[in-house]
């Protein structure tokens, strides 16, 4: 089965104004155990940036305002995207995180972390390096081969 982005991804968004602080920001990541924060319009909620761990870092004080720490525009993909696509452009971008839309409306966020617990499953569901290795423990030739490169010291 193909992986689908509306399965790996997280729908419900936790974001933060833009007039709060580093400070602020480094608590609700710390709390919520996350590294990406949409960042919005205090009067219209309205999603205006995204802000990493990796952005705080370059924070002078903790006074800082997250606005003039955050990436904008924010780049986004459509739900219907295929995952290869959005990976692809998390490699080629040296991005960690898009906001993931459908219907123009905000559906989530996708991350590279994401995208791991995906590999991570789609590896441990590939039953073929098994199969391999079944395949030279009942195969005579195979075995004699191996038998053969052990004598040899390979």
């Amino acid at each position: 089965m193909k992986p689908e982005l509306k399965n790996n991804m997280t729908h419900s968004l936790i974001t933060i104004s833009k007039n709060a602080t580093a400070a602020e920001a480094y608590s609700v990541m710390n709390s919520e155990w996350i590294r990406h924060l949409p960042v919005i319009e205090d009067t219209t909620d309205y999603i205006v940036g995204i802000i990493s761990d990796r952005d705080l870092l370059k924070a002078p004080h903790s006074t800082t305002p997250i606005y003039s720490l955050m990436s904008s525009p924010v780049r986004c993909f459509d739900i219907s995207t295929p995952v290869r696509t959005v990976v692809k452009s998390m490699i080629d971008n040296k991005l960690s995180a898009f906001l993931i839309t459908d219907k123009s409306e905000v559906a989530g966020i996708v991350t590279s972390e994401d995208m791991l617990l995906l590999l991570s499953q789609l590896l441990k569901d590939d039953h073929s390096a098994k199969w391999i290795l079944s395949e030279f423990l009942v195969n005579p030739v195979l075995q004699r081969s191996i038998d053969l490169a052990a004598q040899a010291g390979i």
